[in-house]
């Protein structure tokens, strides 16, 4: 069958962030890899996730029959979460999460705090502070959350409490309806192209865990 997915990246990134994540994908046997590109600072996230549903059913009828996997960096995985809660859409296959923040951030109150650009009525940080992205619900089928951290309380960044990648908190990275879980030593933006992270996520799109 064939084999294609669809990626989802991070905060003031674009789409060509995930290169390393579909070079990976391809050389696994994946024949097509979508990477599209959202202003996630421009845009609410519901704006956001209408132009991933469109993606997503763009990717899919170009292959009728295949089941759509979905790999996410940061922010797209709340991105993920949006879209599929809000759109008619058929479920992915599998859905790998590298360093989500599942239940927001404590680094996007800081960033909100250093920059206060909301009292301006432009609020980008707004939509991942603590608790903001609970609602809504994991994609359907299996998913993998895959996070950096040291494993001890002071994580890579101090400043953060509590283990972290530097930008994302172990605890605010997990759900309690993941398939799977785990935490590696990596910062948060190696992510997407550490070899071993990479590695895991082929590993669980094709069994379901890391």
């Amino acid at each position: 069958m064939t084999r294609v997915a669809i990626c989802f990246h991070g905060f003031l990134r674009s789409g060509a962030a995930m290169w390393w994540v579909s070079r990976r994908l391809r050389a696994a046997g994946y024949a097509d890899v979508a990477m599209p590109t959202f202003g996630y600072h421009l845009r609410a996230i519901e704006e956001n996730a209408a132009a991933a549903a469109n993606s997503i059913r763009a990717l899919a009828g170009r292959h009728p029959g295949a089941r759509v996997d979905v790999v996410t960096h940061s922010y797209g995985g709340v991105l993920a979460r949006v879209a599929w809660a809000q759109h008619d859409l058929p479920a992915p296959r599998r859905t790998v999460m590298m360093s989500p923040p599942t239940r927001g951030a404590v680094a996007a109150m800081y960033a909100r705090k250093a920059l206060p650009v909301h009292h301006f009525g432009w609020d980008p940080f707004g939509q991942i502070l603590p608790g903001v992205p609970d609602p809504w619900p994991l994609p359907p089928g299996e998913v993998g959350i895959l996070t950096g951290g040291t494993g001890t309380a002071r994580g890579m960044n101090p400043v953060l409490g509590d283990d972290n990648d530097g930008t994302v908190r172990v605890d605010e990275a997990r759900h309690e309806g993941a398939t799977d879980f785990a935490v590696v030593n990596v910062q948060h933006t190696m992510m997407i192209m550490a070899p071993r992270v990479l590695d895991r996520v082929v590993l669980f799109l094709e069994r379901g865990k890391f």
